[in-house]
């Protein structure tokens, strides 16, 4: 008669898992130093698109939208005569400042009011979100030109 044992012993089990600490172990210090500029990549993309969603906005409702930065947060905004907050604020990703050389607004035809330069640092890199005036986003890892 022959039986069919089918699993794992403990012992085996154990060993697995003492692997598998180890290399977590070993690739923790590794995946702390990339998280700065995953959340810097992550920052920009969400910046970059929110700014086509209220352009896109501007386009359906026939109403001139904008972002107004703070340091790290910002507010989309709707502006037919006087500018209203359309959200409320939204937060970058920890560690992420912001700054903008213009206030990017988009018109009714889906273009931009001025071009802006909006530049996101974690403190050792940057990433510039670039808004041109024909209404085009993106991100760049130099200045925009």
């Amino acid at each position: 008669m022959i039986t069919n044992k089918a699993g794992f012993t403990v012992a085996e089990l154990m060993t697995t898992v003492a692997v598998m600490g180890i290399m977590a172990a070993i690739a923790m210090p590794m995946l702390r130093g990339t998280l700065p500029g995953l959340r810097l990549s992550d920052a920009a993309r969400q910046v970059a698109t929110d700014l086509q969603q209220i352009r896109m906005k501007a386009i359906a409702q026939n109403i001139p939208y904008q972002i107004s930065f703070s340091t790290s947060t910002y507010v989309l905004q709707k502006c037919s005569g006087a500018c209203t907050d359309d959200s409320g604020n939204i937060v970058l990703p920890e560690g992420i400042t912001v700054t903008a050389s213009a206030t990017p607004q988009f018109q009714p035809r889906g273009t931009a009011a001025a071009s802006a330069t909006i530049t996101l640092s974690n403190g050792s890199a940057q990433k510039w979100v670039c808004v041109k005036t024909v209404g085009r986003v993106s991100i760049q890892d130099a200045v925009c030109s």
